[in-house]
Formats: C-alpha cells, sequence, structure tokens
C-alpha cells in the first residue's frame, strides 16, 4: 500500500497555558505581512470575559514555514526576544495576532506603548474583568492570577471571593483552543489564505503583501515607505498617503502599467533600484498639488491617481518644477479629470492609459485632453460635505483653497491648515445656512449638509453665525465690512438679489450658489458640457419612479390591496384607467392583466396626480412625515411639472422654469432619500 500523504492542513486541539508558553519560545512568530498590534483595552476585557464565560474565541491560524522562510518574521512586543536561527522550525500567525498579542501581553503584564497592561483586573465581587490598579482584595491584576504568586494570593483573599478567583484561574489554565495549522505552502498561496480567513478584521491590502514577497533584511518596503515618504509628508502636513500609490508608480514606471498584476511583478531589486527617485518624485508632486492645485493635504485629494500621475511626470521627466505651457496642460487636467469623474472606476486601467499623456508631455507635446464635465446646479446640490469619499466633493474644496477664500468681516487670507479651519465635515460647522436654522425653519427635507451650503469659515465666526437668519446675519456682516461682497465672492457665495440668502430661500440659494461655482468650474476647466436631454429625462423619471414607488408602499401598509379605490381620488383614477386603455389599444404587446397590479397602474399617472394624492385627504397625515409641509410639496410639484414638460415634450425651457425645475430637483431627491447619513477615499486602484 502507498505511504499515506501528509496532510497539508490540520487541526488539533491545544490549550491557552501552551499558546503562551510557545510565544515565549519563540515557536510562534508574526510574519512582515502582518499588521501592528491595534486592539485597545476594551476589546482585550471582552476577549477575556468570553474566556471566563467558556465561549469560544475562535480558531487560531498558522503557517509551519519552510526554513528558506525564517527570516521573513517581524519584531513585536516581546514575541519572543531571541533571534530566529536558519535551523529553527517556526509558525507564523496567519490568523490571530490580535488575540494571541492580547493574551500574552495581558498574561504576563507586559507594558507597550505606554499601554501597561497589568492594570487589566478581575473583580471578584462582581465575576467580570476591568482596567484599573490592583488592590489584590477585590480587584487582582490577570497577571498575577496566571504569574508564580498566584496561590499565595489566594491565601490573603476574603473568603467570600474565593470561589470566582479559582474559577479565573482554573478558566485560564485550562481553557481550550482550536489551532488550524497550514503546511507546504508557498508565501504567494500564503497571502491568499492570509486574505481570505482575515476578512472579518483589516483586510490585507496590495501594499501590504508585496511588502512582503519583496522582503529583504536589507530593505523592509513597509518600514521605508514610513520613514521616507510618510513621515516628510506628516511633517509638511500634507498627510499620510494610500501606500499603494508607491507599487503604482513603481510599476507604471517598470511595466508602463499599473494593474494589480504589474504591481505583483516588482521584484525586490526593481523597487530597491528606483526606491529613492519615486519617493523624490512622490514628495515633489505633493508639494506641486498643495500649491499649485489647492489640495491642502491628502483628504482634499479627489483620486489617487493623480498624485501618482504627476509623480510619474517627475520621475521620468527628471524635472523639479513645471514649465509655464506644461502647467497649464496639467491644471486642465487635473480639474477635468477631477470634477470630470476619470478616475472613478477602473483607475488602474485609466492609469496606464494616461501615462501616454504624460509621455507626450515628457516628450515636449501638449496632449489633446477629451475628458468631458458634465455638471448642474443639481447635481452639486445632491453631493453631501460628509461623503469623505467623493471626489467632486475634494474638488470642489481644492477649487475654494485655489481662490484664497477671504474672512468675511476683515477680509484677511484664511489659513486653511489652522484649527480654526480645520474638521470642515464637522456637522455642526462650515454651514452658511446654519444647521440649527435650517433644522427649525428650513424647508422640508433639504440636505444640510450640501456641497453649495459649506465655505470655510474660521471658529470665531461659526460661533457668531450660531443658528442666525442668513438674511440678518448677511446684514450685519455687509454694515460692518464695506467689501464684505467681495469677501463672499472669494468663497463663490452669490449675495445679491434674488440668490436666497437675503430672503431665507435655501433652495434658491443653492441653485444660485452652485451657478456661481459651475461658472468657476468651467474657466479652470477650459469648456464644460451640460447634461444631455436624454440624462434630463432620467434624472426626472428617476424622481417619478421614486414618487410611485413611494405612494405604493405607503397606501398599500396602511390599506392594503383596495387602496387603489379607496384611496386614490376619483379623478386621478378616471384618467390614469384611460390612459391605460388607450394603451392598451396601442400597443398589442401591453397585456391587460399586468394592470392587476396597483403600483403597475401608478405609472399612468402624471406629476400633478402624484399631489392630488399625496395631499387628498385622509391620505396626507400618511405623507406629512416626508414632505411636511403642503405647501412645499404643492410649489415643488408644480416647478417638476413645468420643467417635466418642457424636458420630455420639447418646450421652450425658460430660465424661470429651468431655475425651480432644478430646484425641484433637488428637494424631491432629498426628501425621498432612504439614507442620508455620511459615506465614507478610496485606495490606489
Amino acid at each position: 500500500m502507498a505511504q499515506q500523504q501528509e496532510q497539508k492542513i490540520t487541526v488539533r486541539p491545544d490549550t491557552l497555558p501552551n499558546l503562551i508558553a510557545d510565544i515565549a519560545k519563540g515557536n510562534y512568530r508574526i510574519p512582515q505581512f502582518q499588521r501592528e498590534f491595534v486592539w485597545s483595552t476594551k476589546k482585550i476585557i471582552e476577549l477575556f470575559d468570553s474566556i471566563y464565560q467558556e465561549f469560544p474565541i475562535g480558531s487560531l491560524f498558522f503557517w509551519k514555514a519552510g526554513k528558506e522562510h525564517n527570516k521573513l518574521f517581524r519584531h513585536t512586543v516581546k514575541f519572543a526576544s531571541k533571534p530566529v536561527g536558519d535551523e529553527d522550525n517556526i509558525s507564523y500567525i496567519l490568523d490571530g495576532q490580535q488575540r494571541s498579542t492580547s493574551l500574552y501581553v495581558t498574561l504576563l503584564g507586559i507594558t507597550l506603548d505606554d499601554v501597561d497592561y497589568s492594570r487589566i483586573c478581575f473583580d471578584l465581587k462582581e465575576g467580570r474583568f476591568t482596567e484599573r490598579s490592583a488592590d489584590d482584595q477585590r480587584y487582582v491584576s490577570v497577571s498575577t492570577i496566571w504569574g508564580p504568586d498566584a496561590m499565595m494570593l489566594s491565601q490573603q483573599l476574603p473568603p467570600e471571593h474565593m470561589p470566582a478567583y479559582i474559577r479565573c484561574w482554573q478558566t485560564l489554565k485550562t481553557y481550550p483552543l482550536s489551532m488550524v495549522e497550514v503546511r507546504d505552502k508557498d508565501l504567494p498561496e500564503v497571502c491568499k489564505i492570509f486574505q481570505r480567513i482575515n476578512q472579518g478584521g483589516k483586510r490585507l491590502d496590495r501594499f501590504d503583501l508585496i511588502a512582503a514577497t519583496t522582503f529583504t533584511p536589507d530593505f523592509d518596503l513597509r518600514e521605508r515607505f514610513k520613514d521616507d515618504v510618510t513621515r516628510p509628508l506628516k511633517e509638511s502636513r500634507f498627510g499620510q498617503i494610500a501606500p499603494a500609490i508607491v507599487t503604482q508608480l513603481l510599476a507604471l514606471n517598470k511595466f508602463g502599467a499599473a494593474t494589480e498584476k504589474n504591481e505583483f511583478s516588482l521584484t525586490a531589486d526593481a523597487i530597491k533600484e528606483n526606491w529613492d527617485s519615486a519617493v523624490d518624485s512622490i514628495l515633489l508632486a505633493a508639494d506641486t498639488l498643495r500649491k499649485k492645485f489647492g489640495v491642502i493635504n491628502y483628504d482634499f485629494l479627489p483620486y489617487d491617481a493623480v498624485l501618482t500621475l504627476l509623480a510619474y511626470f517627475f520621475l521620468k521627466s527628471g524635472k523639479r518644477s513645471l514649465p509655464a505651457n506644461q502647467m497649464e496642460w496639467v491644471r486642465r487636467w487635473f480639474w477635468r479629470s477631477s470634477f470630470g469623474a476619470r478616475y472613478g472606476g477602473a483607475a488602474a486601467t485609466k492609469l496606464g492609459q494616461d501615462k501616454a499623456l504624460f509621455d507626450e508631455l515628457i516628450a515636449g507635446k501638449i496632449p489633446d485632453l477629451d475628458q468631458s464635465v458634465q455638471l448642474t446646479p443639481a447635481s452639486l446640490a445632491r453631493v453631501r460635505m460628509t461623503q469623505s469619499g467623493s471626489a467632486l466633493r475634494n474638488a470642489f474644496l481644492c477649487l475654494l483653497a485655489t481662490s484664497q477664500p477671504k474672512h468675511l468681516l476683515n477680509n484677511s487670507s484664511l489659513d486653511l491648515l489652522s484649527d480654526s479651519i480645520s474638521g470642515f465635515t464637522n456637522r455642526e460647522r462650515h454651514h452658511i445656512f446654519p444647521k440649527a436654522y435650517l433644522s427649525k425653519k428650513g424647508p422640508s427635507g433639504a440636505d444640510i449638509h450640501s456641497l453649495p451650503n459649506f465655505c470655510f469659515l474660521p471658529a470665531e465666526l461659526n460661533k457668531r453665525i450660531n443658528d442666525s437668519d442668513p438674511a440678518i446675519y448677511l446684514k450685519e456682516f455687509r454694515a460692518e465690512n464695506p467689501k464684505f461682497d467681495d469677501a463672499a465672492l472669494s468663497h463663490f457665495i452669490p449675495t445679491g438679489a434674488g440668490t436666497g440668502m437675503a430672503d431665507n430661500d435655501y433652495l434658491r440659494f443653492l441653485n444660485a450658489r452652485g451657478d456661481l461655482i459651475l461658472k468657476e468650474i468651467r474657466r479652470v476647466c477650459g469648456e464644460i458640457t451640460t447634461p444631455k436631454e436624454g440624462e434630463r429625462q432620467l434624472a426626472i423619471k428617476e424622481v417619478e419612479n421614486r414618487l410611485r414607488d413611494l405612494i405604493n408602499s405607503t397606501l398599500h401598509s396602511k390599506n392594503g390591496e383596495n387602496y387603489w379605490k379607496q384611496c386614490i381620488p376619483p379623478d386621478v383614477r378616471d384618467n390614469a384607467e384611460k390612459r391605460i386603455g388607450e394603451a392598451l389599444a396601442k400597443f398589442p404587446d401591453l397585456k391587460k392583466e399586468e394592470f392587476r397590479s396597483h403600483r403597475r397602474k401608478l405609472d399612468y399617472c402624471n406629476v400633478m396626480d402624484y399631489l392630488g394624492i399625496t395631499s387628498n385627504g385622509g391620505n396626507w397625515s400618511l405623507f406629512q412625515p416626508i414632505f411636511r409641509k403642503k405647501e412645499d410639496l404643492q410649489r415643488y410639484m408644480s416647478g417638476l411639472n413645468e420643467y417635466r414638460n418642457a424636458v420630455m415634450h420639447s418646450r421652450d425651457m425658460t430660465e424661470l422654469i429651468e431655475k425651480n425645475g432644478e430646484a425641484a430637483l433637488i428637494w424631491f431627491e432629498t426628501v425621498l432619500s432612504v439614507d442620508q447619513e455620511p459615506e465614507d477615499k478610496d485606495e490606489a486602484g
């Protein structure tokens, strides 16, 4: 019989004491690609509580590595201080580092990064773990219960605490663990295993994997990134960038493309050979973006690809700055790419494509730019300042920064890096129409955090404005500052008649400021296109469908299948059924059975029918929590109806119809939004 093949994955039972002993002996190590120890004492206390309650804490995964990988470990927290020898047999912790380290530092009472883990104690009276100084009466350090003096201490405890103490000691000393070990796997396979089993915590990214596969005793990519890139950028107040920017730049330089495959093809020698020039180029690019494009810090950067490609220019050209004609091209490229969502999807592919543009620029040519920008006041108003991952939001911040905004009362230039300006996503700050004011008096459904409602305000102005009516503080500021309108214009804030501020009309203000912002976007982009008629039609259809869905779900949940006859006004019902009959006669593919569904019948209602349904008698109480004020609903439904007729039937679009229609779209999109909470900047690629 053939010899049975050794299994490459084994599961075996073990105990907590054996785990701690193996860590102390150096049998278990942390691999290079593992992240730092980050668990808080709160999480550690929860872990020990699970152990005390005899709950499972999950399996620990290990990689029984070959001796050729003995130098792959990362020194950490006294996880075996002795060095690893060439002939040692060690296992790497693939999943369970946070748990293992937490157990180790707590049970041994280690102080790490100024945190004294001997302060994690067991409360003998309450039978729970806590963080505090031990008194060896009621509160006993876990490290003492684990250590050699445990029995001696037990003789000094109050008798009533002995049962809890003994239970805790016995549980720790006998707690079972499940150990999963893989063997005969190479490093790429192990990295894939780590990626899959570690999805419950922070996912291992490409940079970590590349750092692991290219690690050599004299070059640690992760450490060099911290020292050479992160540290100087933090010192310059630009902030920490995504590490994948570095590997994409290196791949773009080496292979002419920056796909994931290209990044994983980087060798240690290729990285070391180009490291210094790549780092220098990234620092130059960051400095250029800050000084010329309003990217005050990394949080303002619309796309990581922007930094990568500009760094590529400096790396390949060897230049330290951009000549005037090249600077003008880069400026147009930056704004069009940012406002045109150039790198919003398939960024790695587009990096490779746009590398060709920068190669032309390096060769002395001025490349053509065909990136379009399609924006309207409504699309700007849909962006929330609380969406930190929004490229459009970040592009707007950069645009505002380049305008050198002035203090609204003394016309001095604002220091955008100061503490009084930072924290621009704070929900209480930087609103032109104050949050407190809109919450109390604003139009129903208007998004308080809408992009056009934001400007850079120093702390003392935020405090002074507080919850004031815009019309009131506008009058006060004008009286104190003869050049107030000029200062407001540096923020793209419209203050003239009919712009909404003087009469506290928030949606009119959003439109007016959106127009002013778009005027500046057109200037920096060179040209800007407005959405095609088809895109306007899609926006209208989307709002109509959401209104129909809302009406159907609301009335059905209250009145069931009979709501069509009970809740729909007779004239609306008759007109809809007449249109359905005409459609059935005109289009043979339509089937009468389709219209058994009340939701399908609503497709044959028009905009003013929606108003009739929602504001009708007993129906209004159901829709009032959504639309709040009937007069607002009537005004914006009328505006939407006129706008729809102009767009859908190719009628004359006057400026008033367009403005009112855009305002109506903004209003309906906000009141119909199910989720108005912020969404959190994608890493490179």
